[in-house]
């Protein structure tokens, strides 16, 4: 199946009106009105909805109550609809520049402009919007997002496509929110998802932004337990409208297929994880557990396990000797099960980048991910700004945040992490101009704030710094590496009483959970004790925790470069020597 983005709705339309007229269906008033229908309803942006339900009460005047169960008449007439398209364009229209299918398995029309498409120099750009949830149960809705979610990854393993990340579409809820951005995207896929008991039922339709016409429709209906087979077959679909051909060699589409409850425990994981908060992370962590309980075999869920350990790790709500432990289990556990996971292998790069230290083994698993499938924005992202930039190779570390901000562009992490690369630059007016940019896109996200509040205690505006990080702390709660800046900020400029309230608070929070050695020694540094700043790195750098690898280069830290101790440290995480010395050259 396939169209041309050629072809407009005018041309369309006079179109129909030629076959409508034909000798084909001169004597087939029935046909006729079948045909005008599902065309009107395609050209309307309701491919989705073309059901034999629908169609057997608006062509066939049947009853609201009409099913097609009982009564085959969409079913055999859609055949005879079929025959008719295919003896006009034999016997009356052989020469037609453009053509209209009913293609199999489908009621909705697609439109072939026998004139070739103009050639884009570049790859398309396709966006993936949040399927519309018209199941019955509002619970639903991780469903439907989970899908999307998934869907948009099964497209970014097709060569010849670069597809907008999900962190970007889910801000997005149509085609005019997507034309608000002003983001250069060349297709649109929208979609919608019902589920009705054992059965799901997906409808599809890709849009040609430059045109506003229809590339494709689909829908599909299938058992729940053949969802992600379903969610193949529609991604090969879309690259086949698309003339996508998958390269020799590449790994292609998923083929794993789960028991229905674990996939749909791991897309409840999945949108649990997208919170990005301690209880989210958690929840997901239970519900990818119980996955793997019920499909031992299914890789994914293992992935998306490590994943959860590594960010409880990465926010400090986790030990590190235990966290790190549970995500390499889990990693490799998926890795045994799928050695071409791209979501996997970028995962354990982490895992060796933030725990055992080993840069070396850790780029080889970043590069594999990215070649497995060069449109996986997070590999891009974490690549540059958690390995790249934190050795110092600042260059190679923009060139891919540039890349995951063309995949991922609505994203707030990926612009704050870009910021935060400007930080370790030292190149603060740059750094400024974009987390100032970022709070006025996204004023409710806490990495905007406290980004701000970081780099503004960096260059002594204390009293802006305590402001800014004070409405990051409003939006997160009492979030421990907000609370520990803040402390460090009130030390640094005289307020000692509340400093040392945060350190009170922190030793309380230590008696019940786990609280990051960084949180004390932050403190510590502001109230200029070096001593004890130093006793709680060496502690972190014991217990292997994930903040360590930024000390080379963070300005945090500053005050402690030439110190014995902290120099030991640096050199046994195995950073390059010019880390070290960056801070003092600039």
């Amino acid at each position: 199946m396939g169209g041309s983005s050629n072809v407009n709705e005018g041309d369309i339309r006079s179109h129909l009106r030629g076959v409508l007229g034909s000798r084909a269906f001169a004597n087939s008033e029935r046909m006729r009105r079948f045909l005008e229908f599902v065309v009107g309803e395609a050209l309307a942006g309701r491919s989705g909805e073309l059901k034999e339900s629908l169609i057997g009460v608006a062509v066939f005047d049947r009853e609201t109550d009409y099913d097609p169960r009982i009564d085959p008449i969409v079913r055999v007439e859609a055949r005879r609809l079929r025959t008719k398209l295919e003896q006009y364009y034999r016997d009356e229209a052989s020469a037609a520049e453009l053509r209209i299918e009913l293609p199999r398995g489908t009621y909705a029309p697609v439109f072939h402009g026998s004139k070739p498409a103009p050639l884009r120099l570049e790859p398309p750009t396709i966006a993936v919007l949040p399927f519309e949830n018209l199941s019955a149960e509002p619970g639903d809705e991780f469903f439907s997002a989970g899908l999307t979610q998934e869907l948009i990854h099964s497209l970014t393993r097709l060569p010849g496509l670069r597809v907008m990340a999900w962190n970007s579409t889910q801000r997005l809820r149509q085609r005019e929110d997507l034309a608000h951005t002003k983001i250069p995207v060349d297709l649109v896929m929208e979609g919608t998802l019902r589920r009705s008991g054992s059965r799901v039922r997906i409808g599809a339709q890709l849009v040609d932004t430059a045109t506003g016409l229809y590339v494709w429709a689909g829908s599909y209906e299938r058992q729940a337990r053949d969802l992600l087979a379903m969610q193949e077959e529609l991604a090969q679909a879309i690259g086949q409208a698309l003339h996508v051909r998958l390269a020799d060699g590449h790994p292609g589409l998923r083929k794993a297929q789960p028991r229905t409850d674990a996939y749909t425990l791991y897309l409840k994981g999945r949108h649990a994880l997208a919170r990005r908060t301690e209880e989210g992370m958690r929840q997901a962590a239970l519900f990818f557990e119980q996955a793997t309980r019920e499909a031992p075999e299914f890789a994914l869920a293992h992935a998306g396990l490590a994943d959860c350990h590594l960010l409880l790790c990465d926010y400090g709500f986790e030990r590190g000797e235990s966290g790190f432990v549970k995500a390499r289990a889990a990693v490799q556990r998926a890795l045994e099960l799928d050695p071409l996971l791209a979501e996997a292998h970028v995962s354990l790069a982490s895992i060796l980048t933030s725990y055992d230290w080993a840069f070396e083994r850790a780029e080889w698993h970043f590069r594999r991910a990215i070649e497995l499938n060069p449109g996986y924005a997070a590999a891009h992202h974490w690549y540059g700004v958690d390995f790249l930039a934190l050795l110092n190779r600042m260059s190679e570390a923009e060139q891919e945040l540039c890349i995951a901000l063309e995949l991922n562009p609505l994203d707030p992490i990926v612009t704050a992490s870009a910021a935060h690369i400007d930080l370790l630059k030292r190149d603060y007016g740059k750094a400024e101009e974009r987390y100032r940019k970022l709070i006025r896109e996204a004023p409710d996200f806490p990495k905007g704030w406290s980004g701000l509040g970081r780099l503004y205690a960096t260059v002594g505006r204390y009293e802006e710094a305590i402001a800014m990080l004070e409405k990051a702390r409003f939006l997160t709660g009492e979030e421990h590496s907000v609370q520990a800046v803040l402390g460090q900020v009130y030390g640094k400029c005289g307020e000692e009483g509340k400093a040392r309230q945060v350190l009170a608070f922190f030793r309380e929070e230590a008696r019940r959970r786990h609280v990051a050695t960084q949180r004390f020694a932050l403190v510590h540094l502001g109230l200029g004790e070096k001593s004890e700043a130093l006793d709680h790195v060496e502690a972190g750098f014991q217990r292997r925790e994930g903040w360590l690898i930024s000390i080379g280069l963070h300005p945090a830290y500053d005050d402690l470069r030439g110190e014995a101790r902290f120099e030991a440290v640096v050199q046994g995480l195995g950073l390059p020597a010019s880390n070290r010395g960056l801070a003092e050259r600039a």
